[in-house]
């Protein structure tokens, strides 16, 4: 079990580890999360926060990810959360090709949201909304946004618009 709280110069998941993290908001301060091949990270009721010119989020390729937002709190229904002072050339990437639950929303407002898995992402969650000012999909990664907000107890933050609203995709 990892514990709510901040991680000064990021944190590494090493190839066979396994790290469960406690409920709360785990901060990533000047450093990036990497989560290497081989390695599992699962958590519910976890905000991963990051701030600072080097904190990204990277799930490689053949990491088990399994991921689920607070219920409660400032960071209810808000699975990743990147400062908003952050600089614009930052990307956070989904590589794994098993992260099927990543329960919440990701909100990444001065970056990118890079996702490059082959098998599907997020498949399994009953939600999962993005937010980013940049996202790239690449090689055939099969992203799947649902949007069955009422089969979780994770909020749904202000602003994400319901089920049969019209998807846009902007520049």
């Amino acid at each position: 079990m990892l514990a709510a709280g901040t991680y000064c110069g990021g944190l590494q998941v090493m190839a066979g580890a396994t790290v469960t993290f406690d409920a709360g908001i785990h901060i990533f301060k000047d450093g990036p999360l990497l989560v290497d091949g081989g390695s599992t990270l699962t958590g519910k009721g976890v905000g991963l926060f990051f701030t600072g010119g080097t904190a990204v989020l990277n799930l490689a390729a053949t990491s088990h990810i399994d991921l689920e937002a607070p219920v409660t709190g400032g960071m209810a229904g808000l699975l990743v959360f990147a400062s908003r002072t952050q600089p614009d050339n930052l990307v956070h990437s989904i590589m794994s090709d098993d992260a099927r639950n990543l329960l919440g929303t990701i909100y990444i407002p001065n970056g990118e949201l890079r996702v490059d898995a082959n098998s599907p992402v997020a498949d399994k969650s009953a939600y999962t909304a993005i937010v980013s000012r940049t996202m790239r999909l690449y090689g055939g990664p099969h992203l799947v946004l649902n949007t069955n907000y009422d089969l979780t107890p994770v909020p749904v933050p202000d602003g994400i618009k319901g089920t049969g609203e019209p998807v846009t995709l902007v520049k």
